[in-house]
């Protein structure tokens, strides 16, 4: 059953946020939940994202028309739909929002069975609004019955819940049996919500179990809560204790629940990939959580993507990226005009010792075939090329890459920017001749005139095809080597700045001042991942694509047609009236024996 249609109907009954009298979000929740995502102080995150360069944005008055469009439209064609089908404004429960909001998925039992579901809670607490949500929640009742719509009343542990069946739009194995004449039930497409108020917090559900286990949190019951999940407790003390909005999913269960669903699965297709064996083998069976953090700052916002995975159980997918902890800042070769730049110290010839470990448990066929592929490579023009010697094992541990601003606004430009790639090599020269003689085995590499290579500044530029996209038309990659660093770019003139500033570098990124002191607030330039962007000029051209229409000839007038409409970007102002909202935004990656974690900031454009 699709489920997506409850978030706006919740919102739609919601009032706001969490008070002093109800417990935190960690205490309110039951040790079962699977995940949660909260905003423990409605005012200050409102606060926050005003502050904010999107929230100043938006409020900017050159937005004016872009934004009253979206808020017209949006009430029309979203909010107009839940008051034709429950009669609520929900403009009339906005006012109530106060402190925490907090939404979760609680496992109540389910453990990946198709007749069963997880029960999903939204939490909000009105604080001194309380009398305001009780009387709008009876003007809810009375409308609800007015319309002969059948309304419930049950109590849980003597609070007074209200529930309806919601019509919930049919799944498209559903929508294709109409189409093909077949009758549906349209009872099996049904939603139950409950709804009620819990002292005075609005509190929705999917499951009275879910709420038989938050309305005892409230009234002093024994049951486990959140906070006393270990794993909730690390990634609490770690990453939740300032944050203005954080979110976390507990993947421990989840996998157990997916691992179980394939299981029931049939065995290994016809390439011995079996489902469970590949879940594990790519490393999920190691993944403990994931957590989410925003915290807002007067200098700047910041925030946390991490996976929770220990390093001895890390195999797969994270052990193959995950990085070295060595220097990832730019090197004095990376021009001071680039818009982009990441660098990742990844060892290649360890990455690719991984993934062959990761095939040879997901399928022996499919290793074993990929193995013939890299042995044979290449031995129909050279039989003593060795794929694994000339290129596998002239790789180093360090991949970075830059850019530059497009050329212009057409998605021919915004889709291939001016950039370069360098891979660290202990002989970049040989990496790539083992890489074009690679790729001409592939239907890429030599033959014609594109394809030949040529000199400058003494440095050999090596050149080959490369194979055709979506549209049927391929490409050129160019190809040199310099200061330990094999460099591809399908841009001539980069190929050749690298090799002039690797020899004598100009101006360079490394010195920017305020990339300098940005990298700070994430970690430095020694986590191993590091990245930057110019976002006041990558925002340009994409502004520019936007505002004269290029989104919308993409769409064209399908069934997105609507949201074209609600996002009319040929109202947005010429970009020069908003480009001061925009600045720098960079991010960091570490690994450490806990897991992975990615941590970004933008600072304040004041």
């Amino acid at each position: 059953m699709n489920r997506s249609y409850c978030l706006p109907v919740v919102l739609a009954l919601m009032a706001g946020a969490v008070s002093a009298a109800l417990p935190v979000p960690a205490r309110l929740l039951p040790k079962d939940t699977l995940a949660v995502f909260t905003i423990p102080d409605w005012g200050k995150a409102s606060d926050g994202m005003s502050a904010s360069g999107t929230g100043r944005l938006w409020a900017d008055p050159a937005m004016k028309a872009f934004r009253d469009n979206f808020e017209k439209k949006f009430t029309e064609k979203v909010l107009g739909t839940i008051e034709k089908d429950l009669g609520i404004k929900a403009s009339d429960y906005t006012a109530l929002a106060r402190g925490q909001m907090t939404l979760a998925v609680v496992q109540d039992g389910w453990k990946g069975d198709p007749d069963t579901e997880p029960g999903l809670v939204m939490v909000l607490d009105t604080k001194d609004k309380a009398g305001d949500l009780k009387a709008r929640l009876e003007g809810v009742r009375r409308k609800l019955a007015d319309a002969k719509k059948p309304l419930k009343t049950e109590k849980i542990r003597d609070v007074e819940f209200s529930s309806i069946a919601i019509d919930m739009p049919g799944d498209e194995d559903d929508e294709d049996d109409k189409k093909n004449g077949a009758k549906t039930d349209p009872k099996t497409n049904q939603e139950t919500i409950y709804f009620g108020q819990l002292d005075t917090a609005l509190v929705v559900s999917t499951s009275t179990k879910t709420l038989e286990k938050v309305v005892a949190r409230v009234s002093g019951g024994t049951s486990e809560s959140l906070a006393e999940e270990p794993a909730f407790q690390a990634n609490e003390a770690a990453w939740f204790r300032n944050a203005a909005a954080f979110g976390w999913i507990h993947f421990v269960p989840m996998y157990k629940a997916i691992s179980q669903a394939a299981s029931g699965a049939e065995g290994a297709d016809a390439m011995g990939v079996d489902p469970k064996a590949a879940l594990k083998a790519i490393g999920l069976e190691g993944l403990k959580t994931v957590a989410m953090a925003w915290t807002p700052g007067p200098d700047g916002d910041g925030g946390l993507l991490s996976f929770s995975i220990p390093e001895a159980q890390r195999v797969g997918l994270f052990k193959m990226l995950a990085p070295s902890t060595k220097d990832s800042g730019p090197l004095p070769f990376i021009p001071a005009d680039a818009v982009k730049f990441q660098r990742w110290r990844l060892d290649g010839q360890r990455m690719w010792a991984t993934l062959e470990e990761t095939l040879a448990a997901v399928s022996p066929q499919v290793n074993g075939f990929v193995q013939l592929m890299v042995a044979q490579a290449g031995k129909d023009k050279d039989p003593s090329f060795d794929l694994k010697k000339n290129v596998l094992g002239n790789l180093g541990d360090d991949i970075i890459s830059y850019g530059k601003a497009p050329a212009g606004s057409s998605i021919e430009d915004l889709g291939n920017p001016p950039s370069v790639m360098l891979l660290a090599s202990p002989s970049p020269d040989n990496l790539t001749g083992g890489i074009k003689m690679a790729a001409g085995a592939l239907g890429g590499g030599g033959g014609g005139d594109d394809s030949k290579d040529r000199e400058f500044n003494g440095k050999k530029i090596r050149s080959m095809r490369t194979p055709a996209g979506p549209g049927g038309k391929g490409g050129k990659m160019e190809m040199a080597s310099t200061s330990g660093y094999a460099v591809f770019s399908a841009t001539p003139a980069l190929i050749e700045e690298v090799i002039r500033s690797a020899e004598s570098p100009g101006k360079s990124l490394k010195d920017d001042p305020a990339m300098t002191r940005a990298a700070e607030k994430v970690g430095g330039f020694g986590t191993g991942i590091f990245g930057y962007e110019n976002q006041r000029e990558t925002m340009r051209s994409q502004w520019e694509f936007l505002r004269t229409g290029g989104l919308a000839n993409l769409m064209g007038d399908g069934g997105a047609a609507d949201w074209a409409q609600m996002f009319d970007f040929k109202l947005l102002p010429d970009y020069g009236k908003v480009s001061q909202h925009f600045g720098i935004a960079v991010f960091s990656g570490v690994t450490d024996a806990q897991g992975m974690h990615f941590r970004f900031y933008g600072p304040s454009q004041r």
